[in-house]
């Protein structure tokens, strides 16, 4: 029953609510109306019963009077000491109208004095009406005739002070009940106020969090009403102004990155030319004029081969950086990774020599066949074994394995050398982004674009001072 009120929405459970205190209010009235009726139906009928009751004695004492003795003082004793509801005295008056017994002892021996402030009669009945304290009295005069003689007559003092206490209790508790009814109403809408302000207290709070640029603010969605669907329409529009702002980075950074690229294609065209021709030139000057000495030869030779060592270097600067800003022309066509990598080592065997790096192969003891541009794919195996040699100038392991995984060739490749801090590792892969001093940062943003074109993934982990992951994985190629 509480979920399927909770599922309501506001309007419904406000009508459910002045419903339920318009049902529960006539049902008090109502059940006060009948307690009420019912109490003065019997309050009547006791108070017509003890009238009739003193009627009856008195008439009965008078007559038994008249036949014993004349003034029949001994017959009322019976009504000394009579008081019921509503009757404040009953008191028996002979012709000369002295009082000769009554239920008040005081009255017996007086003459009946009656006054009102209005007199009505009712037949032969005299009904004498007094306003006293806010109560109305009534002294009725009733006369006893027994054939065609005048006894005397019967004086009854009432009051209906009991009736106004009924009037008052019923009026009392129909205030009660008002009152009740109304502050259990005024309960439940500060309830509802409560249960339905708070929540959207806290949407606007986190809305202007949302305003001063806190996109991560997400709020609780449990609810099944106009608040839950508020919430749940909250955390979308939060969640797509965080898509926006993140498409919005990208698209800057996109922007910014290819103004880069035109400016950095434009540097290289107008650096290769000039490299050429030093090229050219460092060749000529080794030909025509090395020293006739032998030690100055040497190191004539030596220098030129620095010189041209750095040239190549350039080169290959100028190079990936007008590879990184051109589409990728591949040229896909089925070979097995191992003798591409075999071929990588080849290139590297005098780095590894030099810095006493330990080369451990595992691969795969089945061949790993893929749909792969040749150049390109050992471009990529290059970049990254590059980089693992780096980080490793004073020696280490360097494992490199092939496997097949799940319909691809993985290649882990993993070294032994200084790590990469968290901070940076979510970096690797952004172009020009680079922690060496010397390198521009786009070796391995272009294997990861040429991995991808190719239909795979690569990913790195590393741990600082214990060394770096990279695995690449290919789709594998299954025909022939």
């Amino acid at each position: 029953m509480q979920n399927i009120f909770s599922n309501l929405n506001l309007k419904t459970k406000l009508l459910f609510m002045m419903v339920s205190l318009c049902f529960l209010s006539i049902a008090f009235l109502l059940f006060l109306y009948a307690q009420a009726e019912k109490d003065l139906i019997d309050e009547v009928r006791h108070h017509t019963e003890d009238l009739s009751t003193a009627i009856q004695i008195s008439i009965e004492q008078m007559s038994q009077a008249k036949e014993k003795d004349a003034k029949g003082i001994e017959g009322f004793k019976g009504l000394t000491g009579f008081k019921k509801k509503g009757i404040r005295a009953i008191s028996v008056v002979n012709s000369a109208r002295d009082v000769i017994a009554s239920s008040n002892p005081r009255l017996i021996g007086k003459k009946l004095s009656v006054k009102g402030e209005s007199v009505r009669n009712i037949g032969n009945v005299t009904e004498y009406t007094t306003t006293t304290g806010g109560q109305k009295m009534y002294d009725i005069l009733l006369p006893v005739v027994i054939g065609k003689e005048k006894l005397g007559y019967i004086h009854i003092e009432t009051q209906f002070e009991d009736f106004a206490d009924i009037a008052r209790k019923n009026h009392r508790n129909r205030l009660v009940a008002t009152l009740v009814i109304f502050s259990i109403g005024i309960l439940a809408a500060m309830y509802l106020s409560r249960r339905y302000s708070e929540p959207i207290q806290t949407i606007a709070d986190a809305a202007q969090r949302v305003a001063g640029g806190d996109l991560s603010v997400r709020l609780e969605a449990g609810r099944h009403d106009e608040i839950g669907r508020l919430t749940r329409n909250f955390n979308d529009m939060v969640g797509k102004l965080n898509e926006n702002r993140q498409l919005e980075f990208r698209l800057k950074e996109a922007e910014h990155m290819s103004k880069i690229g035109t400016l950095a294609s434009g540097i290289a065209h107008e650096v290769r030319n000039p490299l050429n021709l030093i090229n050219l030139s460092i060749d000529h000057l080794r030909a025509m004029y090395p020293p006739d000495d032998e030690r100055k030869r040497e190191a004539f030779l030596s220098t030129v081969a620095s010189i041209k060592s750095e040239i190549e270097r350039l080169d290959g600067m100028v190079t990936n950086f007008l590879n990184f800003g051109r589409p990728l022309h591949l040229q896909f066509k089925r070979l097995q990774v191992e003798p591409v990598l075999e071929e990588t080592f080849s290139l590297l065997n005098d780095s590894l020599s030099e810095q006493n790096i330990i080369l451990k192969k595992e691969f795969s003891a089945g061949p790993c066949f893929v749909m792969a541009d040749y150049r390109h794919l050992k471009t990529c195996f290059l970049n990254i074994l590059i980089n693992a040699i780096q980080s490793m100038p004073d020696g280490g392991r360097l494992r490199v394995e092939t496997s097949l995984l799940g319909g691809a060739v993985c290649v882990r490749i993993e070294d032994t050398g200084c790590g990469i801090g968290t901070e940076n590792l979510q970096k690797v892969f952004d172009p020009y982004f680079t922690t060496k001093e010397i390198g521009i940062g786009l070796g391995l943003a272009l294997t990861k674009r040429v991995v991808e074109e190719h239909g795979g993934r690569i990913s790195i982990s590393s741990v600082v001072d214990q060394g770096t992951t990279v695995t690449v994985n290919l789709p594998q190629s299954a025909g022939v």
